[in-house]
């Protein structure tokens, strides 16, 4: 029986040292811990915290809100652009649309009395030429009706053509020049619109108020970060691999991992650092080239890392 014993202790002893390094490192089992990428979440616009909507801790969705900046001088000067909108659609639809019905007719009188003249001055330079066979009419008499008749005719034409224009509406180059001041008008406003839509924020993705870094009241500088997230996404698996294992191990390739006070996770390789680091600092040998580790990040699924939480200890395994 104390034979059996010893052959028994003996085996697991051999067991074990088929698992382990010299280190006492397990085979195909790393050290690591688990590690955030933050995200800082700013406004382009500077202005007076009115409204902090998260504290510290908290779990946020995409779209929830964070917090607001005075919005008083963007909402005023969008106000202003669009009354310069307002003008300048007014201006391109009066281009477009012609004289007005009032401003039409007064055109159309004017070419009837001047249209009258003609007829009248016409009839008396044709009855005039008549008469000057007989010397009743001098050639100076004539030559006046003549030159009256060619005025008369070309202030009608004259009426003729501004009735015609004032029924077309400005033109294409004035209507064209109204168009581009309305868009680059519109395009003002858009920015404006924009500007004041900047000083509302959101959450970008889901994850966790890590911070806040303001109080209501305070004044925010442009790009200043006021809250700080750490994604769901974002939330990852970090341990080395000593450099006689680095091939053993693929993106892609899934872990398991182990948590104190939780079961075991799983999360996929998405990251290898193809530069190796040494801790402690040694001599390169082959013999000691076990201390020299390469950096290895794993990504959970977000369902699994809304639960998870930065600075953790982790064990992970690779699995097979």
């Amino acid at each position: 029986m104390k034979f059996a014993g010893l052959c028994l202790a003996g085996t697991l002893a051999a067991l074990l040292a088929g698992c382990t390094d010299k280190s006492g490192h397990k085979d195909g089992v790393y050290q690591g811990y688990l590690d955030g990428r933050f995200l800082g979440v700013a406004s382009p616009q500077e202005g007076q915290l009115v409204a902090l909507n998260v504290q510290r801790g908290d779990r946020v969705e995409a779209g929830a809100p964070l917090f607001a900046l005075d919005p008083q001088p963007e909402a005023d000067e969008l106000r202003e652009e669009e009354q310069h909108v307002a003008s300048a659609q007014a201006h391109v639809d009066d281009l477009r649309k012609g004289l007005r019905d009032t401003e039409l007719a007064a055109l159309d009188a004017q070419l009837k009395a001047d249209q009258a003249l003609l007829d009248q001055t016409k009839a008396e330079w044709e009855r005039n030429q008549k008469l000057q066979s007989g010397n009743f009419v001098s050639q100076n008499d004539l030559d006046r009706l003549r030159y009256a008749t060619d005025q008369h005719t070309a202030e009608t034409q004259r009426d003729v053509n501004q009735l015609e224009t004032g029924k077309l509406g400005a033109r294409t180059d004035q209507i064209s020049q109204a168009a581009a001041d309305l868009l680059a008008a519109e395009a003002l406003r858009d920015h404006t619109q924009w500007m004041l839509d900047q000083k509302k924020q959101t959450a970008p993705v889901a994850g966790w108020v890590q911070d806040t870094l303001f109080r209501t009241g305070e004044r925010i500088a442009p790009g200043q970060s006021v809250v700080v997230l750490l994604p769901s996404s974002e939330l990852r698996a970090l341990f080395y691999v000593p450099e006689p294992e680095i091939n053993r191990v693929k993106l892609g390739q899934n872990l398991t991992v182990k948590l104190d006070g939780r079961d075991p996770v799983t999360a996929r390789i998405s990251f290898i650092s193809n530069q190796v680091e040494f801790t402690p600092p040694v001599i390169y040998s082959e013999s000691q080239n076990y201390k020299y580790v390469f950096r290895v990040e794993a990504d959970f699924d977000p369902q699994v890392a809304r639960d998870l939480h930065a600075g953790q200890p982790a064990e992970v395994s690779l699995q097979p």
